[in-house]
């Protein structure tokens, strides 16, 4: 199946909206968004008055962050084994990537481990 030009005038439009984007876009719009931030998951609202909900959003931030984690560590042991552009190259990107990601995890775990904290203390507040 070949691709069709997104910038093509004489292609339809269905046919540009239906073409599907190459695998190398969908891969790089993915690492970008990995690395985004302020990129919530998807379910994941930061204004739910249930602390079940909080409790979850910390459970999967900490098995994310240590996933993440195991990773860097991996490759950091990989590196000094490579051959030195491989080695530069795994610095220079994937490590970076992979920090990024962790940083953003350990943000997020904190924002759920806060919001744990406070649903917790108003529970407690409006029961009395």
């Amino acid at each position: 199946m070949g691709f069709v030009n997104q910038s093509d005038p004489e292609a339809s439009e269905p046919q540009r909206a239906a073409t599907p984007i190459p695998a190398h876009l969908e891969a790089r719009s993915a690492a970008l968004d990995a690395v985004e931030p302020e990129r919530l998951l998807e379910g994941e609202d930061e204004d739910t008055a249930y602390v079940d909900d909080a409790v979850h959003w910390t459970k999967v931030y900490t098995e994310l962050l240590d996933f993440k984690r195991s990773l860097l560590t991996l490759a950091e042991q990989r590196v000094p084994s490579m051959d030195d552009d491989a080695g530069l190259e795994v610095k220079e990107t994937d490590l970076k990537v992979l920090e990024a990601e962790a940083f953003r995890f350990e943000r997020r775990l904190e924002f759920w481990q806060g919001r744990v904290r406070e649903l917790e203390a108003g529970a407690v507040t409006d029961s009395e």
